[in-house]
């Protein structure tokens, strides 16, 4: 799969951002235009809600949503009848329905004012109200007197109309329930597609009833029945989040080819892949049988997806069955296809045309972009903003996904300021209109249930702002700040990645689940953070209990920019990192021999502790302003380097020690301190 290939550099960032002062609240994603007010809506058991012009029962139920939220953190019940009295505690004020269906041409505006007397929340549709509500809850906070809304004037409205995440659910399989709470996040943090990834070579999971052996012969019993597909639809389009459908083709598609071998370029038998990667099996696009199922297919299942987009895939086509029939090299002569690229081409312009046949507006991977292939696809690069760029150039409209991979472990700030649209752009204001937006993916090779959580929260709300908000917003440490209070408003919907580790750690460490968790208070995981190389393995190794961007080091490099400064109060708190980090070592020893897992600790904490000296080291030069000798430098150098050439791929059992950058920022600033003049 796409997974498996590094991503390079994705986008061009905007030049080197200053520092800015912190926002002033704990909004994300941070609206258009914010102005906070001095006043202070006080919150107890006897607040008022009221809708003053349209109503449904979406409406009243998203508000029945917030204020149920609203009361588990009070502490006291709210009331569930809704008036109409303008004179409210909280008066909504919606226009109309807005779309029935969620739409990309939704209006999802809004306007909140919040003031010592009232809060009023004014909007279009009723999508719109939905993120104003969402909104509305991140101004709620605390004092000596107790609770209330942060008084607020606030005009809102989003930079990009396809905002989403996509789920692969082919490799692992994730039940409805799960389904939910990814979808309460999202609506939390204002994200407004849900990409389904329903098949690929490891599952075919939906369920079709005029093509039954698909989920019979290629889910292993783990499929959705059409049922459940439009309860998420509807549960979805609830909180304004449209539901798009992925069926990958003409490759990744061996799980198809279980129950219909037909269907195939090559010879069978097929089986269900239970490893990563691309595979030879795909579709036969010389077969008319193969449009004429493809046709019955999609006018079944794009009834139980109201939405007007369907994915068709597209991507990494292995071309060696197409190469190696005699039959399709025939039809290619015939044809006067000139090679396999111009096959694939043939293929989705017959596939383009069965989607707008059945009323969809197609999508697809990169890989379908070509010049003869009608403008009206859209196409969603994973490859790289370069490939965004060209597709809008030649006239069609774009997603971008490249930067936004967050199967990949990396820290939040890599996903925060890549743009869809960055600020050197050379795409001309009616190209830029063609850009959508952009989704963040995350592919199922290494994720299970017990995982997914920790793997998708909190960094996608960062991604969720960047679609957001204005492209102004880029301050990285006020991110953090933000997210900080963020991921734990999260947990309210039922994600669990805040418990993860704790969770995690209590199979691994036994007694010793304090020493682990301090671990992994220091470690990430490398590549995409799983210990499994195929479907059945379960992840419970350590890696698996890591995240990819611990709490306890969000601001470790800043703090280290400020003690090299001269900040004493950010060097006493990296020194307790630093003794921390060079005392897990010994700890782990101790109990290698009972638990496997300080065996897996072991390499990467030793990098750990070798970091925790050298920083402390470091310190200490700057805290007596002596230049380090040269002695120590080049051991130090020597050191550093090994720690960063091991941090590659599986160096520390695919680990990867999270405050090498920061220890780098005080060995630099200590190497620079000017020699004592005699």
């Amino acid at each position: 799969m796409r997974v498996l290939i590094q991503l390079a550099a994705v986008l061009a960032i905007a030049p080197a951002l200053t520092a800015q002062a912190p926002l002033g609240h704990t909004m994300m994603p941070v609206p258009a235009s914010v102005a906070l007010t001095p006043g202070r809506l006080r919150l107890d058991s006897s607040i008022t809600v009221a809708l003053v012009n349209y109503r449904d029962p979406r409406l009243e139920r998203a508000i029945t949503r917030a204020v149920t939220r609203l009361e588990l953190r009070l502490g006291v019940p709210l009331p569930r009848q809704y008036g109409s009295d303008r004179n409210a505690s909280l008066v909504i004020d919606v226009a109309g329905q807005g779309f029935a269906t969620p739409d990309l041409a939704e209006d999802e505006s809004y306007e909140l004012n919040v003031t010592a007397n009232q809060a009023t929340l004014v909007a279009a549709t009723v999508v719109g109200a939905v993120r104003g509500l969402e909104t509305l809850l991140q101004l709620q906070d605390a004092d000596s007197h107790g609770w209330y809304l942060q008084g607020a004037e606030i005009r809102d409205t989003p930079r990009f109309r396809w905002r989403g995440l996509l789920l692969d659910v082919s490799r692992h399989f994730e039940d409805t329930d799960v389904i939910k709470h990814l979808l309460d996040g999202m609506a939390m943090v204002k994200l407004n597609v849900f990409h389904w990834h329903l098949s690929d070579d490891q599952g075919f999971r939906v369920e079709s009833r005029i093509y039954p052996r698909l989920q019979q012969f290629g889910s292993d019993s783990m499929y959705y029945t059409q049922d459940q597909l439009r309860e998420i639809v509807t549960y979805a389009a609830d909180r304004g989040i449209r539901v798009v459908p992925e069926f990958d083709v003409p490759g990744h598609s061996s799980a198809w080819f279980v129950g219909y071998p037909h269907l195939a370029a090559g010879a069978g038998p097929f089986a269900i892949a239970r490893t990563w990667g691309t595979f030879e099996p795909t579709m036969d696009p010389t077969r008319e049988s193969t449009y004429q199922f493809l046709d019955a297919f999609i006018g079944e299942i794009s009834t139980l997806f109201p939405d007007q987009y369907w994915h068709v895939g597209g991507d990494e086509v292995d071309p060696k069955q197409w190469r190696e029939s005699a039959t399709i090299q025939a039809y290619m002569r015939d044809h006067g296809i000139a090679n396999e690229v111009a096959l694939h081409t043939a293929f989705n312009r017959r596939l383009v045309a069965i989607v707008q046949q059945h009323g969809r507006i197609p999508v697809g991977w990169d890989e379908i972009f070509q010049p003869d292939l009608p403008t009206s696809a859209v196409i969603q690069s994973w490859r790289s903003s370069t490939a965004l760029a060209a597709s809008a150039k030649a006239g069609f409209r774009g997603i971008l996904s490249a930067p936004y991979y967050i199967d990949h472990m990396k820290p939040a700030s890599d996903f925060y300021l890549p743009d869809p649209i960055p600020a050197n752009t050379d795409l001309t204001p009616e190209q830029q209109a063609l850009v959508l937006g952009g989704e963040a993916c995350m592919w199922g090779e290494y994720v299970v249930t017990e995982t997914l959580a920790s793997r998708i929260w909190p960094r996608l709300a960062t991604i969720a702002e960047r679609f957001w908000s204005p492209g102004s917003v880029v301050d990285i440490a006020d991110m953090y700040r933000r997210l900080d209070v963020t991921s734990r408003r999260l947990s309210e919907v039922g994600l669990r990645h805040e418990e993860h580790v704790v969770r995690a750690v209590r199979h691994l460490g036994g007694d010793s689940t304090a020493l682990f968790e301090s671990l992994l208070d220091y470690i990430r995981p490398q590549d995409f953070g799983g210990s499994g190389r195929t479907q059945p393995v379960p992840h419970t190794r350590l890696i698996d209990a890591a995240v990819a961007d611990p709490r306890a080091t969000w601001n470790m490099s800043d703090r280290a920019r400020r003690a090299a400064a001269g900040d004493a109060a950010a060097a006493a708190s990296l020194r307790n990192d630093f003794t921390r980090m060079a005392g897990l070592q010994a700890r782990l020893a101790a109990i290698q021999n009972e638990l496997p897992a300080a065996g897996d600790a072991a390499a990467v904490a030793g990098a750990l502790r070798q970091l925790g000296q050298i920083g402390g080291q470091a310190l200490d030069f700057i805290a007596r302003k002596q230049p380090p000798s040269a002695a120590w430098q080049a051991s130090t150098d020597s050191t550093l380097a090994e720690v960063r050439r091991r941090s590659g791929r599986d160096g520390y059992g695919g680990l990867r020690p999270v405050p090498f950058d920061a220890v780098g920022v005080l060995v630099d600033a200590a190497k620079g301190l000017p020699s004592p003049r005699h």
